[in-house]
């Protein structure tokens, strides 16, 4: 009788971890950066429900002529630009996003145009 009793415990605190982290899993949160080389316009999004959400806004704020440049989900964009090269990347937080689009656009010249982070990063 004692072991089905502790069984049953097992039982029970494995239900309620897994209602826990049920409710408290991370949301699934969009997010997209928008940008037109020739003019340096951009527009960007976060924190939507989903992929095309995200990216149909970035375009709105940008313009008609923007391209959607880097989308991400539960991190964060950003596009670095010198002259007329840019690069974007994405990462974890806005300062590993930012030194990846730094690096991929070439060092120390590039400056960081724009970045965007989702609230669940």
């Amino acid at each position: 009788m004692r072991r089905a009793a502790v069984c049953t415990g097992f039982l029970c605190l494995a239900l309620a971890g897994g209602a826990f982290a049920a409710t408290h899993a991370k949301r699934q949160l969009w997010g997209a950066i928008a940008y037109h080389s020739s003019t340096g316009v951009y527009g960007f999004a976060v924190d939507l429900k989903t992929k095309r959400e995200a990216e149909a806004e970035a375009v709105r704020q940008c313009g008609a002529d923007c391209d959607v440049i880097k989308t991400f989900r539960n991190a964060c964009g950003a596009i670095a630009e010198h002259a007329r090269h840019f690069a974007w990347d994405s990462g974890a937080s806005r300062e590993i996003a930012e030194r990846k689009a730094i690096t991929k656009c070439g060092g120390k010249d590039c400056r960081v145009v724009v970045w965007a982070c989702t609230a669940e990063k």
